[in-house]
């Protein structure tokens, strides 16, 4: 166990165990609730919904096939017989190498400033080394400067800030389509600058956390294939401006709250891929879900906003290698 603060140095190998989803999962779904009460999302509020449905019902052990096909695994923190501390350890593979995601790290507020956290978050860290891990990854808030100093102090490293931005209603959207500007069917002679676009707005470093499978993307055979064979329906619409491809953006369905849209276009001409192709899928009116964009924080927030979308949250993804 890694140092941790005086007050519980002694006596934290008492207070930390695994997490055992056929004791914990309620508890755990109460705690994360308590904690994070004002800022849940949907999805957070519809996630611990399901622990709840799981727990009651006496499945808890077979939690994985409720969490999108995260193992739900990590650690706890018990007090006097009562769980007021946990943090998630979920696993991912990425380029031949395992490495893991911290989430979920709640302290009730009735114990909080004892160096719980900290102590879990160190645990977490000696956990993933155990297992070989290369490098561990983890979110916080903008608006959580205390939890990024805790973070910052341990170790990780910030590398990204990335803003979530939902519709919730595409009829809504403003304005009408542009003139001098087509929107077609990308084509495949195009994929390559289409993909170079998706890249840079969802680098592979961090690509692992996102449900973007660039090969369902592809408009040619090799992505008719991969999206009849995998069963994975996209929809996409291409931006022309004087006769050259301004951008790209992608629709996925998703069992999320808010269906996926991916935006393939450079800075210069993100905006103007948005006002072009939103109207159009106004007007067609079949997709009826709300929608969700994961894009680089402060890049076409004017223009999301002037649209209709509203910021559900930043986040700062920090990294610490071993």
């Amino acid at each position: 166990m890694a140092t941790i603060s005086s007050r519980w140095s002694d006596s934290s190998a008492a207070h930390i165990r695994p997490f055992d989803p056929r004791r914990d999962l309620l508890a755990v779904a109460d705690l994360i609730e308590t904690c994070f009460a004002e800022t849940l999302s949907m999805d957070g509020r519809r996630y611990i919904e399901r622990m709840r449905r799981a727990a009651r019902a006496g499945v808890a052990q077979r939690w994985q096939a409720f969490s999108s096909g995260y193992p739900l695994g990590g650690l706890v923190w018990v007090q006097h017989g009562r769980v007021v501390g946990n943090l998630s350890l979920i696993p991912f593979w990425h380029r031949g190498r395992m490495l893991y995601l911290i989430a979920n790290v709640a302290v009730h507020p009735d114990f909080r400033r004892r160096g719980i956290a900290r102590a879990l978050t160190q645990a977490g860290l000696d956990r993933a080394r155990r297992r070989l891990a290369r490098e561990v990854w983890l979110h916080v808030r903008d608006d959580n400067p205390a939890a990024y100093a805790l973070y910052h102090s341990l170790g990780f490293v910030p590398q990204t800030r990335r803003t979530y931005w939902v519709l919730p209603h595409l009829q809504a959207v403003a304005g009408d389509p542009l003139p001098g500007v087509r929107v077609v069917t990308p084509r495949a002679a195009a994929w390559r600058q289409q993909a170079a676009w998706l890249d840079a707005n969802y680098p592979p470093a961090i690509r692992w956390n996102f449900p973007l499978r660039m090969g369902a993307l592809r408009p040619d055979w090799w992505g008719m294939l991969y999206r009849f064979f995998m069963e994975f329906p996209v929809r996409q619409w291409g931006v022309m401006q004087n006769g050259r491809l301004a951008g790209v953006l992608s629709w996925q369905p998703s069992s999320a709250y808010a269906d996926r849209l991916w935006l393939a276009a450079p800075p210069q001409s993100e905006a103007l891929t948005l006002r072009a192709v939103l109207p159009v899928l106004r007007e067609q009116g079949d997709l009826y879900r709300p929608l969700g964009l994961d894009y680089p924080a402060g890049r076409a927030a004017e223009t999301l906003r002037s649209l209709g979308f509203e910021p559900e949250h930043t986040l700062i993804w920090m990294k610490r290698r071993f």
